[in-house]
């Protein structure tokens, strides 16, 4: 029973600066913003017929859900011993080996289980390659745009975050090579390199076959580890793209993360490192979490040997191509003298151009109008430094959506310009 002469704990706390708490860690972060939390908790718009061109997600009309819903039954009706276990610091073998094998299909490389870590996303793939081999004051290359989720995590670790540009067919080779060479003569160490090859986020791009074999012998010479971001490899529009990082290099100096978020569902929070055995061995060493869901693993590996992933993912390639199409048909017709944007060949995403007037600007006024998309300048380190471009992702809203946005940022264009 509380008495009279108890200390009030709460009038203590409420007066405590929680900043005196922080680690140096958090302190090191920014604000984030919706595009790194995955999910808009609040539109910043009125409208009553929003089209959200913000998130990074798959068309949730068309998943596999009776594939899924019959694969985690089945889990928990025959092996639900191990499927509402723990998950372990690497993850179902079953599940493991089928990625593997589906991989090694795909890339020709010679994958194993063992070569497999089960992870909650690519999001916990960058986490857990952070934790392994970033030191406060190390050095991580990025490209310039990139994720911005990417470069917060770094910041996370107290890591320096250098950005080098990006051009139409990857990184700008000489800006890269005098980047290391004069962070190196400053005495620091560049630890990685972090890159997303395949249909880039935010510009869409796919780097270059001679660009990547460049890149592999700069970070070998240079003893940079690559952190290959291969979240939308898959999501070609008909041709794939050149042999990835880890394929050219057998895994020699590369770590790749894939995921199942891009292809299949966010909300499976399910994604995997591929890497050689001297790099699982310390990844797994610093795993504190007891691993990811069994349960899902169950699920996927249904998904994989069946083959209904493959169908699956065959079906994404066509429909989001329409999309794309849709979508840069109706920017053309309605906002040709305002904007630039180039055809991907494949992914999620639109990198847009303002030739007129400014991207902040506009963005605000396109709210107004009930369409919402993200500012160019959240995918730099150097916020300031961007204010012509924004990023649309045509992936989840319906191909009707798609279709009246170009005339909504159109009547966004002509109020900021009038």
């Amino acid at each position: 029973m509380a008495t009279s002469n108890k200390p009030n704990y709460a009038s203590q706390w409420k007066s405590a600066d929680v900043d005196n708490l922080l680690s140096e860690r958090t302190r090191n972060i920014g604000k984030g913003n919706d595009t790194d939390a995955g999910r808009m908790w609040r539109l910043p718009t009125d409208h009553p017929d929003p089209i959200v061109l913000a998130g990074g997600i798959p068309d949730d009309t068309v998943l596999p859900t009776g594939h899924l819903i019959h694969g985690i039954t089945s889990a928990i009706e025959n092996h639900a011993d191990d499927a509402l276990n723990y998950g372990g610091w690497f993850g179902y073998e079953k599940c493991r080996n089928a990625i593997a094998m589906r991989q090694n299909q795909i890339e020709g490389t010679s994958l194993n289980a063992n070569n497999i870590i089960m992870h909650n996303g690519s999001s916990g793939c960058l986490e857990n390659i952070l934790k392994a081999f970033v030191e406060p004051g190390d050095v991580a290359l990025v490209e310039s745009p990139s994720y911005s989720g990417t470069v917060r995590a770094i910041l996370g670790y107290q890591a320096e975050v250098v950005e080098v540009p990006m051009r139409k067919n990857g990184i700008d080779l000489d800006i890269f090579q005098s980047t290391i060479n004069e962070i190196r003569l400053q005495g620091k160490r560049i630890k990685l390199f972090y890159t997303i090859p395949d249909f880039h986020n935010p510009m869409g791009n796919v780097t270059s076959l001679e660009i990547r074999n460049s890149i592999l012998q700069i970070c070998s010479d240079n003893q940079i580890l690559i952190a290959e971001d291969a979240a939308y490899t898959e999501l070609h529009f008909g041709t794939p793209p050149p042999p990835s990082y880890y394929a050219l290099s057998d895994g020699y100096g590369v770590i790749k993360m894939c995921s199942f978020s891009k292809i299949l569902a966010t909300g499976l929070r399910a994604g995997w490192i591929q890497a050689r055995d001297e790099f699982t061995e310390p990844l797994t060493r610093v795993r504190f979490d007891m691993g990811t869901s069994p349960l899902v693993h169950y699920a996927l590996e249904h998904l994989i040997t069946s083959g209904n992933l493959d169908t699956h993912v065959n079906n994404m390639r066509a429909l989001y191509k329409e999309k794309c199409s849709i979508m840069i048909d109706s920017l053309r017709k309605h906002c040709e003298p305002y904007i630039k944007v180039d055809n991907p060949e494949g992914g999620y995403f639109l990198w847009v151009e303002c030739l007129q007037g400014k991207a902040i600007d506009l963005v605000t006024a396109a709210a107004a109008e009930g369409v919402i998309f993200p500012l160019g300048s959240v995918f730099f380190v150097d916020k300031s430094s961007e204010n012509s471009h924004f990023r649309l992702a045509y992936t989840r809203e319906s191909k009707e959506h798609l279709e009246d946005a170009g005339k909504r940022i159109r009547s966004a264009f002509e109020k900021i310009l009038d």
